[in-house]
């Protein structure tokens, strides 16, 4: 079997249900255990055009960034950028950071210019197409052709949804086996039907030959009904894949940090997200409709009700019209 690494999100992927604002001391706290924990990559939150505050993983600039008393980690720390949120004139030449870059379908064939840029400039780059299973055959085998002209660090396969199933991983990875041998292939999943662990089992036995990357979270944190959790993954691949990965300071971490933000904000499995996983559409359409008192049959209904290009981008006036 080829290297398997693990990436750890929660920084960035945690932000959705706490606004980023984990505070300065549990950043700092994340990041030590998490080093401490042997994970690969630590992904710190998003490089984006916002006010800046050292209590949250939103960074205005990469001299921001920089400001984090834990940057010197044997870790390799990485950034999100979602493609149209921040000029590539404001990126200096590389300072030993890497970028993924998020983008919507649309916004493929621009994006990957974006990423080209970023490349010029010394970073190491993972491409990462969100809503992936949305892509057509056709429409994903031009990407990966356009990815392998550029040969990023990563590629990535997303399930932002949470809806995908072995059979639509398995067609996936067909085509994504057309990527350049020396281009990682990720994988980042939501956890809206429970699948989330099995679809990542499922990835690794099926590239033996391939080194690939796992995205998680502590404690699965993240939108809706959140991601794998870097715990149960991590298990899995030191009893099964000869890692060697350190539980105790992951459960540290959980219990100092992550504990006290699901009390407040709880994220999880739920039927209305599970809804939302079935029909192939932006969680924010469940949490609106959760709120609604309605019943499953109902939120099914409305949820079915929403056009194919509108599904993956929450629009809540549409949600109303349907209500």
């Amino acid at each position: 079997m080829a290297c398997i690494k693990l990436l750890d999100c929660t920084l960035r992927e945690g932000g959705y249900v706490n606004n980023w604002e984990f505070g300065a001391d549990n950043i700092e706290n994340i990041l030590i255990s998490l080093e401490n924990a042997g994970i690969d990559f630590i992904e710190c939150g998003y490089l984006k055009s916002v006010s800046y505050s050292h209590d949250k993983t939103l960074f205005n600039t990469l001299s921001d960034f920089a400001k984090l008393s834990h940057t010197h980690t044997s870790s390799k720390l990485v950034l999100m950028i979602n493609y149209g949120e921040y000029d590539i004139k404001d990126i200096p030449n590389n300072i030993n950071i890497i970028f993924r870059i998020a983008f919507k379908k649309h916004q493929a064939e621009e994006a990957i210019k974006y990423c080209a840029l970023l490349k010029s400039k010394g970073y190491n780059i993972f491409i990462n197409p969100m809503h992936t299973n949305t892509y057509t055959k056709k429409e994903l085998t031009e990407l990966i052709g356009l990815v392998n002209k550029i040969l990023p660090y990563g590629f990535t396969i997303t399930d932002s949804t949470g809806s995908m199933r072995e059979n639509d991983l398995r067609e996936i990875i067909r085509l994504c086996k057309n990527l350049d041998k020396n281009i990682n292939i990720c994988f980042h999943s939501h956890n809206n039907l429970q699948l989330s662990f099995a679809n990542a089992q499922y990835f690794i036995n099926n590239l033996p030959s391939r080194n690939i990357i796992i995205d998680s979270t502590l404690s699965g944190i993240g939108r809706g009904a959140g991601n794998l959790c870097t715990e149960i993954i991590a298990l899995y691949l030191n009893n099964f894949c000869r890692k060697s990965y350190k539980i105790t300071p992951i459960l540290e971490a959980i219990d100092k940090c992550i504990k006290i933000i699901y009390n407040k904000n709880p994220w999880g499995y739920s039927v209305p997200y599970y809804l939302s996983g079935l029909n192939n559409c932006h969680p924010d359409y469940a949490k609106f409709l959760i709120n609604k008192s309605f019943s499953y049959e109902k939120i099914n209904e409305i949820l079915r009700k929403i056009p194919a290009d509108m599904k993956s981008t929450y629009n809540k006036d549409l949600l109303k019209d349907l209500i």
